[in-house]
């Protein structure tokens, strides 16, 4: 092997000559699959190590290689095969290298001492104090809240009792408003309920003023004119049913006899108003028989009240009424038996008398019987 010549004047350098061959870089081998699953992934320390170590051997390669003079020869072009064991790329086969000095003292550094972990403890239990003191605090501030609400429940009570009545009252206003001043409720239909011997038509044709009026403001006076033109009808009530209707009720005189007159009877109710003027009588109706036969008589008014006192059964029994003065009035039963009752003090007890002498002497047995002196009773 020839030395290469220099330029003149210049000495020669002499060749060196080494035992062993510069030394080749060692090229890296990516891990296998195998490598790759079982490897652990290396923590920060290590991989900065690692970094640091390529380093050191990619510059103690190029330093060796200066001094040889010599070029290590091109990596092939297929990729290596090798392994990767905690970040660093090793030749398949290639023991591993223990750690270095710092990754050691990084993990001994990472390793907690015996007084950090006593440190560690009471940090712990200062923890949890702090935790229960939190805790101790919470449940403080909601029993005082619980407190607070339970104290002020009546000033809540008496909000809502406030603003139910001021909403009440708002309502009212607007229902009042809206029925006064729209034909929302404009009254439409008026009915008559009741009237039997009472013309109803009547009624309704003079309260025709008062339709497409607000229900709220139909006049009432006109109403009780309208009824009250009617003798027939003893009361009436009016009641309102939205959007457009007004029912009037009306109560009529109930018939309780006849008196006399030239064309025939008169049916009267108690209070002596002619119900209807009739040639014949109707049976279940008595025939009053009166001084002047007139319903303003003094006896009148006595059999009336005699009347009233009866029971129901008795007092459909009777046929005719004779009331002559206040204090003898008579009674004439359908068949024709009388009963003399006299004034109408001791209605009670005559009633009582006269009932148990019906029992025991049934109508047709006796013509006549007196309770005109309750405790003396007499049949004949």
């Amino acid at each position: 092997m020839k030395r290469p010549q220099g330029p003149p004047g210049t000495p020669q350098s002499r060749p060196q000559h080494s035992s062993q061959a510069a030394p080749q870089p060692v090229k890296p081998q990516p891990p296998t699959r195998a490598q790759q699953g079982t490897s652990a992934r290396p923590s920060r320390a290590e991989r900065k190590q690692n970094k640091a170590d390529l380093k050191k051997q990619k510059k103690s390669s190029a330093a060796s290689q200066s001094r040889s003079g010599t070029r290590a020869p091109a990596p092939a072009a297929s990729a290596p095969t090798g392994s990767r064991v905690q970040g660093t790329l090793r030749p398949v086969g290639a023991p591993p290298r223990p750690k270095s000095n710092s990754a050691q003292s990084d993990t001994s550094a990472s390793r907690p001492t015996k007084a950090a972990r006593k440190l560690t403890a009471s940090q712990q239990e200062a923890l949890e104090a702090k935790r229960k003191l939190k805790e101790a605090v919470k449940a403080r501030k909601a029993f005082e809240r619980d407190e607070v609400r339970r104290f002020t429940a009546h000033l809540r009570r008496r909000r809502i009792v406030w603003a139910s009545i001021a909403g009440s009252f708002v309502a009212i206003l607007i229902f009042v408003g809206v029925g006064m001043f729209t034909p929302i409720l404009a009254l439409q239909n008026i009915v008559v309920e009741g009237a039997t011997r009472v013309p109803a038509d009547q009624i309704i044709a003079s309260l025709q003023p008062e339709l497409n009026k607000p229900l709220p403001l139909v006049d009432m006076g006109a109403v009780r004119k309208a009824v009250e033109a009617q003798p027939l009808v003893k009361s009436y009530s009016t009641v309102a049913v939205p959007p457009h209707t007004l029912v009037v009720k009306v109560v009529e005189r109930a018939p309780v006899g006849y008196l006399p007159s030239p064309n025939g009877f008169i049916m009267v109710d108690p209070a002596g108003v002619v119900i209807e003027e009739t040639p014949e009588r109707v049976p279940g109706l008595p025939l009053f028989t009166v001084e002047g036969d007139s319903a303003r008589s003094k006896g009148f008014a006595a059999a009336i009240d005699v009347i009233n006192s009866l029971p129901a059964g008795l007092a459909g029994q009777l046929d005719e009424v004779i009331a002559n003065t206040t204090d003898d009035v008579t009674l004439i039963l359908t068949g024709g038996a009388r009963v003399f009752w006299g004034g109408p003090e001791n209605a009670a007890m005559k009633n009582r008398v006269l009932s148990q002498l019906l029992t025991l002497n049934p109508v047709g047995s006796v013509s006549e019987y007196d309770v005109s002196s309750p405790k003396t009773a007499v049949v004949r």
